[in-house]
């Protein structure tokens, strides 16, 4: 590898390293089936990111009215809480500097929900797992084009629609 390749391999491991595998499948997707709301939670962004434009703040609106437009209701932490479930769509981007090259950035995004879950095998034994979740993303961007990490936070939001209507279809 490059000088430059190194540090951004480099980086790529402390984010995660290779993609996580993929849950939406079709036993995953049945965990989304009578879903009526969801607390979304985002992750505190970077000083990088804000600077950049980038901003938990945007990044959450932004997902909670293409939940509410797809016609899923968006939770308060108090209403997720008293809610069956408890669940929560959490997203977490994360974006460093390259560290050799000022202008690149190394980037992820990930997006999953969590809920209550109950062991079966142990009814006694609850926990709050991951029940639905995409491949993180991983990437390399400029920092003028950081729409591409945009981009890939509205292309994950889409695929967890996708899946949350193809096992709530009215029918």
């Amino acid at each position: 590898m490059g000088r430059l390749t190194w540090p951004i391999a480099g980086v790529l491991v402390l984010l995660g390293g290779l993609p996580a595998p993929a849950l939406d499948t079709p036993n995953e997707r049945v965990t989304l089936a009578g879903l009526t709301g969801v607390h979304v939670v985002v992750n505190e962004m970077s000083a990088e990111a804000a600077r950049e434009g980038l901003t938990r703040s945007s990044l959450q609106g932004e997902l909670e009215d293409r939940l509410r437009q797809a016609g899923l209701r968006v939770l308060t932490g108090t209403e997720a809480l008293a809610s069956v479930g408890r669940p929560t769509l959490e997203l977490r981007v994360n974006l460093l500097p390259s560290g050799q090259a000022p202008q690149l950035y190394v980037y992820s995004v990930d997006l999953a929900l969590r809920q209550h879950i109950r062991l079966t095998r142990d009814r006694t034994v609850e926990s709050y797992a991951i029940t639905w979740s995409e491949t993180r993303q991983v990437g390399v961007v400029g920092a003028g084009h950081l729409s591409v990490v945009r981009d890939a936070v509205r292309a994950k939001v889409k695929e967890f629609i996708t899946a949350w209507q193809t096992v709530n279809q009215p029918g």
